[in-house]
């Protein structure tokens, strides 16, 4: 979606009202949407994929940043535009070592749902969230250093 369509979801409803303010999208920034489907993320989307497909290929071309409410009507979501990042990526890399495998944590399985909710505890995604950014992460790399 062209960025002054984008933008122009994004204004206040009343321009100069304290408290009112205006989002710009930026050359690092995407905005997508399918506003006939209602298609759109939502809050705790941060850092999901847009994906695109290309002959056959998917392409990952932005991680979600940030949108309006999830309510209807559906506004375009912004997206970090990945191909903008290419080269720092790229450089990232190179500069890096390659993480030892030996160094990550022991796989531990985790209890059971059950005997969670019947001690009265929670699961909270602490070290495994981690570990998931981590991965996703080097998979983007992996990604864009293909390209």
């Amino acid at each position: 979606m062209d960025d002054t369509v984008c933008g122009s979801f994004f204004q206040p409803q009343y321009p100069g009202q304290p408290g009112s303010s205006d989002y710009t999208i930026h050359e690092d920034m995407l905005c997508a949407g399918d506003l006939i489907t209602g298609k759109a993320i939502c809050r705790r989307d941060s850092g999901g994929p847009l994906v695109c497909p290309l002959n056959g290929t998917w392409f990952l071309m932005g991680l979600s940043s940030w949108s309006l409410d999830c309510c209807s009507p559906v506004g375009p979501s912004v997206f970090t535009r990945l191909p903008y990042f290419t080269n720092w990526i790229s450089q990232k890399k190179r500069e890096s070592t390659p993480p030892d495998p030996a160094l990550a944590p022991p796989r531990e399985t985790p209890p059971a749902l059950d005997s969670m909710t019947s001690q009265g505890t929670v699961h909270k995604p602490g070290l495994c969230a981690a570990l998931l950014a981590a991965h996703t992460f080097l998979l983007l790399l992996i990604l864009l250093g293909s390209l």
